[in-house]
């Protein structure tokens, strides 16, 4: 049976502290920190780990407000009563303490259920154990409170709280900026961090979640230990939970690896071939259509692509292209709208954007400019940009056979990566 006046105790802490008004703060934070537009609903995982992310700013703020309340007893200037209570330390503190943590842990929780219920309606792919970063961070908040809480009452001035706010997002910010591109397994232990190789299709491999699982217990038992008064061993918990983390981390680069099963290919029925990912399924049906077209209109090309996939490289980077396949780069935006997809398959007639270093911005003008040329010149139109219409006049006053000629050679220049793709398509070699 649970104890009655503990339940009452807790209760009534409930109800005179800021502890679950600071947890609502907390949650409308992270809510309106979640909240993109832009972002696709059926982006699952994204959202998780999105939210997980907002953690570098939000955990700063669980520590700064487990600091206000810890100080609370000092402010009233009944620190002396409470600690001659004829009750255990632990027992004196656990009210409090369980609220802010859970108020904390469990706001930044449920802060994530508008993004997931989105998810729900609108992904076909449910990513397996995407409930376990959601619970490391609500663990990650509640240590943050106890921390704080722990913290505030050693050192009950008023500029603690804030103090350790600053301190909190330095700590977050700067090593992930020193550091920047190392794949050290301590970085993990900044809150939120989980490398730079996230994208759509990332998972949280089940090191890195155990391993900060392993790290916040720790800073939770430190800070619980500091707030009921244990302060000379109230470290040895935070060491433990650091020693076993960093343990178990793995490298920085290998925390968020892809979901083999969110990049498995989805195909449509019949011919030509038109594959998404399964994360992307539920665009497939819109894609078909504009696909074949495509298709179609590349096929009076010499050795035309019969195939459309989704490319999950990241733009602009190099990919070993299949002469027979259009790697398509596929956006799909908040409204589940995409860009013309008959156009995007005909961008550089239906090869992969590459052939300059990134900072190489002449040669991808240039480069652009060819890809356009090339898309227009298969399904018809005109550019206001210079490049591109100098492109075009110069292809469209050859005969016809040599019009796809030159085509053809931007085309197996761009399947090359080559940087001289303009060129290229006016001046074929």
């Amino acid at each position: 049976m649970p104890d009655v006046n503990a339940l009452r105790i807790t209760w009534i802490e409930a109800r005179r502290s800021a502890a679950l008004w600071l947890g609502a703060l907390g949650a409308a934070v992270a809510a309106a920190m979640l909240g993109d537009p832009e972002r696709w609903d059926g982006l699952w995982m994204q959202t998780v780990l999105v939210h997980q992310a907002n953690l570098a700013l939000l955990w700063p703020f669980a520590v700064a407000a487990g600091a206000w309340q810890g100080r609370r007893d000092h402010a009233a200037r009944v620190g002396d009563l409470v600690r001659a209570a004829p009750r255990p330390g632990a027992s004196r503190v656990a009210p409090l303490a369980f609220v802010l943590a859970g108020a904390l842990g469990g706001g930044w929780i449920a802060a994530s259920a508008p993004g997931i219920g989105r998810a729900v309606l609108a992904a076909s792919y449910r990513p397996p154990g995407w409930y376990w970063p959601l619970l490391v961070g609500g663990l990650a908040m509640g240590a943050a409170g106890l921390l704080g809480l722990g913290l505030g009452r050693l050192l009950p001035s008023r500029l603690t709280a804030p103090l350790l706010g600053v301190a909190g997002v330095v700590l977050s910010v700067v090593p992930l900026v020193i550091w920047r591109g190392s794949d050290a397994p301590a970085l993990l232990l900044v809150p939120g961090n989980l490398g730079e190789s996230t994208d759509e299709w990332a998972t949280v491999a089940t090191r890195a979640d155990v391993g900060q699982a392993l790290w916040f217990a720790g800073l939770a038992a430190a800070g619980w230990a500091l707030y009921a008064g244990a302060r000379y061993w109230s470290a040895v918990p935070a060491v433990i939970g650091l020693a076993a983390a960093v343990l178990v981390l793995p490298a920085a680069d290998r925390a968020a690896p892809r979901d083999v099963h969110a990049v498995e290919l989805v195909c449509a029925d019949g011919t030509p071939r038109v594959c998404v990912t399964r994360l992307y399924e539920p665009i497939l049906p819109a894609l078909v259509g504009p696909a074949r077209e495509a298709l179609a209109l590349l096929a009076k090309l010499p050795d035309p692509p019969t195939s459309v996939v989704q490319e999950t490289a990241p733009y602009a980077s190099f990919v070993a292209q299949r002469r027979d396949t259009v790697h398509l780069l596929l956006t799909v935006y908040g409204d589940g709208s995409t860009l013309d997809l008959t156009n995007a398959v005909l961008d550089g007639a239906g090869t992969w954007a590459c052939g300059a270093p990134d900072d190489d911005l002449a040669t991808w003008d240039r480069i652009l400019a060819a890809r356009e040329a090339a898309a227009l010149w298969l399904r018809g139109g005109t550019s206001a940009d210079p490049l591109v219409a100098d492109a075009l006049n110069a292809l469209r006053a050859l005969p016809a056979a040599d019009q796809a000629a030159r085509v053809g050679a931007m085309r197996e220049a761009a399947l090359a990566c080559r940087k001289d793709q303009y060129e290229t398509l006016l001046r074929p070699n």
